[in-house]
């Protein structure tokens, strides 16, 4: 691996105990936001059930309550006054009975109303806003176009429920229609009930800021945790890894005996010290071996040269001439010793005789 790697890989270098961290925090906020999601809709869905329980209770009570044969008559014999409202006392003691349920349900709103010949169109026929003066309730036989396949319509035939919630100017509300029959059976016309349905949102908004209270202790407290946990465990790695640098730079001084130590029971760190350890002490053996080996080899090179280097100078002619000169005057030497009458300079020119 080249300069530029190595540097590149420094470069990148990411704390193992910063990637705990990040994957706490990655994992904990998706197991977090799972949780909050399942019980905030479970919650709105538990309350919007509580809802419908609530309405189903007063639609059907309000419905039993009231005197079908009267509402028949009151339909087809009344007439409505200037303000809207009926002074056919049937009317006045229909009205009163809605407004005594909604006395008891305060969060119901409650009317009846009939068909007509024309599709998706009622008649309103009382409302318990008539009595107890509650937003500005339906008059007597006033007319109402609702869309197609609405649950007013609907309610003219069987009972049913819109538990979805609609919001308009006067809040947020439920709605459910159950049909009004009299002792024959036969439908004259439908009960209706728009339940408020603010409790729902009271719900959410609790919900909303209590998991984000809890979030953020539980959030803060995990995180702390985690980050001491993940110091204590990267802090053994951080520790060989510090000693791997080390070593790499060629420092087998180093020592992983204190490491050792502070594990009171044996893990997979542990086994990785010791076995660490050993491969230093081996490496470091290894390394010492090599070392004599190449200063005894570098001795051998230099042995190996100088006896060449002889050689080669033995090997000249000039040397050879020499070893014949030395050698020859060696022979001369040792023949003067022996006989000194003879001429050590056998080259030189006899003496002359003076006439």
């Amino acid at each position: 691996m080249n300069t530029a790697k190595l540097k590149s890989q420094k470069l990148h270098f990411i704390s193992l105990q910063l990637k705990v961290l990040t994957g706490f925090t990655l994992v904990f906020s998706l197991v977090f936001a799972g949780a909050y999601y399942w019980f905030y809709r479970f919650a709105t869905s538990f309350a919007l059930e509580q809802i419908r329980e609530d309405l189903e209770t007063t639609m059907e009570a309000a419905a039993n309550g009231t005197d079908t044969d009267d509402f028949a008559a009151l339909m087809s014999q009344g007439t409505p006054r200037a303000d809207g409202y009926s002074g056919d006392p049937r009317y006045w003691k229909h009205v009163n009975w809605l407004a005594q349920i909604e006395t008891i349900e305060p969060r119901a709103y409650i009317y009846t109303y009939t068909a007509t010949s024309t599709p998706n169109k009622i008649l309103f026929i009382g409302s318990g806003s008539a009595v107890n003066q509650r937003i500005d309730g339906a008059k007597f036989l006033e007319p109402y176009q609702e869309p197609e396949g609405g649950i007013l319509t609907r309610g003219l035939a069987t009972e049913i429920f819109d538990t979805d919630p609609f919001t308009d100017e006067w809040g947020i509300w439920v709605s459910g229609a159950i049909p009004l029959t009299n002792a024959r059976g036969e439908r004259v016309g439908a009960l209706g009930v728009d339940f408020r349905a603010d409790y729902v949102l009271q719900v959410q908004h609790q919900i909303r800021s209590s998991i984000l209270l809890a979030f953020t202790l539980t959030y803060g407290t995990l995180f702390i945790l985690v980050w001491v946990v993940s110091r204590i465990l990267t802090q053994p790695i951080v520790k060989l890894t510090y000693t791997a640098e080390q070593i790499g730079e060629g420092d087998y001084t180093q020592s992983l005996s204190s490491l050792l130590r502070e594990k009171r029971f044996r893990d997979e760190i542990t086994t990785l010290a010791e076995v660490f350890e050993i491969m230093v002490s081996k490496v470091r053996q290894r390394e010492e071996t090599l070392k004599q080996q190449v200063a005894e080899l570098r001795i051998e090179i230099d042995q190996a040269k100088r006896q060449k280097r002889v050689q080669e100078i033995v090997d000249t002619d000039f040397f050879q001439d020499l070893q014949i000169k030395a050698q020859s005057l060696r022979d001369r030497h040792h023949n003067a010793i022996s006989d000194p009458l003879l001429d050590p300079n056998p080259d030189s020119e006899p003496p002359t005789s003076s006439p």
